[in-house]
């Protein structure tokens, strides 16, 4: 019973520490290993989206505080250092984070698209040189209804010719099922796992739901990762994944992704 009440606790912690967004001016603020796995998985994820000639990738979780929304910002970040035409999409329209870690305005965005009440040009924010961002914009009583409309295809058309990637921020798969419907109109999924946060079963039934509709599931990221629990958290499912620990970066025994993330103060 002790060792539980002091896992539950050291899960807290982990879970409220302060998390960042990659960027020039904070470069040297955030660990190098955090930047490394970022760098890593930008390579695993361009490798996996040349096979399948894809650009477009939504990124969820099993359930929410597990960072997904960070590490869609710090991916789309990472491939826009490379000089590619990059978008993020904060299509997760009940809880919308992005434009509060980007210190962004969110009158208009995705959903205003959807509803034609805007054009995508109006709608598109310039974060730097290489990545843009659209908000989530007005929010709408139906949202998984508004992502199963034609408009949101067109979209999502429109954005594959004016960039090299597309990244989709979305609602938790358990939580409600935005998630899946996007993610079915998208070339990949990446989903995200906390470390001590997230129960195997949580991410079976996610995995499960988004097999079953035959989403291509890109990779798993595991985030928030002690060194000395590497293996614990290393068996979920065939997919491979990369973690960052403080005490340096490592490889999981399968094949891809990984990251630690940080929110912004």
């Amino acid at each position: 019973m002790k060792n539980n009440v002091i896992e539950k606790k050291a899960s807290k912690k982990s879970l409220n520490k302060t998390e960042k967004i990659i960027m020039p001016d904070s470069q040297s603020k955030v660990p190098f290993a955090v930047v490394e796995a970022y760098k890593t998985t930008r390579i695993h994820l361009i490798s996996a989206l040349q096979k399948i000639n894809g650009k477009v990738v939504a990124v969820s979780s099993s359930n929410a505080a597990e960072g997904k929304s960070t590490t869609a910002v710090n991916i789309a970040i990472a491939l826009s250092q490379l000089n590619k035409k990059v978008i993020i999409i904060d299509a997760d329209s009940r809880r919308s984070t992005i434009h509060k870690k980007l210190k962004l305005e969110n009158e208009l965005g995705c959903l205003d698209i959807i509803s034609k009440t805007a054009t995508i040009d109006q709608c598109i924010k310039k974060y730097n040189d290489n990545l843009d961002v659209i908000t989530s914009g007005t929010q709408t009583a139906n949202p998984s209804e508004s992502f199963s409309t034609d408009s949101f295809e067109e979209m999502l058309i429109d954005l594959r010719n004016l960039y090299d990637y597309v990244i989709i921020d979305t609602p938790p798969i358990n939580l409600v099922s935005d998630a899946l419907v996007i993610s079915q109109k998208c070339d990949g999924l990446l989903l995200i796992v906390r470390a001590n946060i997230t129960t195997y079963e949580a991410f079976n039934h996610s995995k499960t739901n988004a097999e079953e509709l035959n989403i291509n599931i890109l990779g798993v990221i595991i985030n928030g990762t002690d060194s000395e629990k590497t293996y614990k958290y290393s068996r979920y499912g065939k997919y491979g994944k990369y973690g960052y620990s403080r005490y340096g970066y490592y490889r999981y025994h399968s094949r891809y992704y990984g990251s630690n993330e940080h929110r912004p103060k």
